[in-house]
């Protein structure tokens, strides 16, 4: 991930531009990595942008799956070939 794109997914992620430079000058030296900027966001009270908790929402499409729908079958005569 470049810098760039960090800052990026920080800004779509409604992350003040002072914090962003602030998480971005630590992580320039820590290194610039999903983990790394989500722990930092973290640290300041938000939510991680980069990181999904898989395993909390596992369960969310359990149930939920319907069968496909399919069309009835439409009774039509079968054209006997002359």
């Amino acid at each position: 991930m470049t810098v760039h794109e960090a800052i990026v997914e920080m800004r779509y992620g409604g992350i003040p531009e002072e914090d962003i430079e602030d998480i971005m000058e630590i992580c320039k030296k820590k290194g610039v990595s999903p983990q790394n900027i989500d722990k930092e966001l973290e640290a300041r009270g938000f939510d991680k942008v980069f990181s999904f908790e898989y395993d909390e929402y596992e369960g969310w499409y359990e149930g939920q799956a319907q069968p496909a729908h399919k069309a009835p079958v439409k009774d039509v005569p079968i054209k006997e070939k002359k």
